[in-house]
């Protein structure tokens, strides 16, 4: 961050903190579409959180549930994944911090009509394979074009996505992708190998991060989010959680025992803490509105969330992985900018 940024960004904080100044309203939101295996390991709850404080950056036009097979046991699991996004979109409670001056985030009504289910089960896509969510993706994306494309976040398996293409590859110019790979490429190798084969085969500009491409472990970008970088202070992974996040929130009115800020779930792994694993893709998207840092044209160039290479230009032009580095270079693509992108969201916190 430049000096002359930083001064400017510490003189919104400081006005900020007295009702002076509203916060900063974007003129463009961008269009996004999430697809989550939100159920298993809380971490893709405390990324909802994330993309929900931020959605009057990123216009979000659906949240698609595909299920990983392989999950750790929780209290929820016993409720359909469709639905508990919903719950949790309930727990956030929208308006009331909309109420509190961030008056462009999106209404819960907005967003609980955008929720729905993908495929349930980790498979190749096939003739019938055809889900709501699936379908959803589809009528989204054939409104746009690959000038006006609409961003496509993976947080699992790719298994709904890779139906979407499977039934409608004419979209396939219109989106941009960004998923994270690692165990959840593992889950689904094979709807993963699909995407691949179908940019091999069918459309070789197919415009795609994929972050922490296998062999599990030996890039891992995306694990900058919560490994590395400042953690001293209020800024570790358990003080986080502790200082900034709990008693923040409403019950919505009594509707829960716990303000939202309370139920904040912790992650399994590393166990206690804020994990985040799927936030790269969030960060990636609102690091040039927010700090200046990055081109949403060009994962080559540093961002909060993440830094990338080609990795076949000559084949595919649009096809971007992790750097050939260690994974500690890798990840310092993202630790590196940690109090930068968790200084903005504490101040979103703040205001509930």
């Amino acid at each position: 961050m430049s000096s002359q940024r930083l001064f400017l960004f510490l003189i919104l904080i400081f006005l900020g903190g007295f009702g002076w100044v509203n916060p900063p309203c974007f003129a463009q939101k961008i269009p996004v579409i999430v697809d989550t295996d939100l159920g298993g390991d809380p971490d893709d709850i405390q990324s909802l959180f994330r993309l929900l404080h931020y959605s009057d950056i990123l216009d979000i036009k659906a949240i698609v549930s595909t299920p990983c097979s392989q999950i750790d046991s929780h209290p929820w699991d016993t409720i359909p994944q469709d639905l508990l996004i919903q719950e949790w979109i309930q727990r956030i409670d929208m308006d009331h911090l909309r109420s509190k001056g961030y008056k462009d985030l999106m209404a819960e009504e907005e967003l609980l009509q955008v929720v729905r289910k993908g495929s349930q089960q980790p498979q190749a896509p096939y003739p019938a394979g055809q889900t709501e969510g699936s379908e959803l993706i589809a009528e989204l994306a054939s409104k746009y074009n690959p000038e006006n494309p609409i961003w496509v976040l993976v947080w699992g398996s790719m298994t709904t996505l890779a139906q979407t293409l499977h039934d409608h590859p004419s979209i396939a110019p219109n989106i941009r992708i960004y998923s994270i790979g690692s165990t959840n490429t593992e889950h689904d190798i094979l709807s993963r190998n699909y995407v691949y084969q179908f940019m091999e085969n069918e459309f070789a500009d197919l415009w795609w991060i994929e972050n922490a491409i296998l062999p599990k472990g030996k890039y891992e970008t995306f694990r900058g989010v919560y490994q590395g970088g400042e953690q001293s202070g209020e800024w570790g992974n358990i003080a986080f959680v502790e200082k900034t996040i709990r008693g923040k929130g409403t019950t919505r009115g009594g509707m829960f025992d716990r303000k939202s800020g309370d139920a904040f779930p912790v992650a399994t792994w590393p166990q206690g803490t804020l994990k985040e694993g799927d936030s790269p893709s969030i960060l990636y998207l609102i690091s040039p509105s927010i700090a200046g840092v990055g081109n949403l044209d060009d994962p080559t160039r540093e961002s909060w969330g993440g830094q990338f290479r080609l990795a076949f230009p000559e084949k595919f032009p649009n096809y971007y992985v992790d750097l050939d580095a260690s994974p500690e270079e890798c990840q310092a693509t993202i630790n590196k900018w940690r109090v930068d992108f968790m200084s903005d969201w504490k101040q979103r916190w703040e205001k509930y």
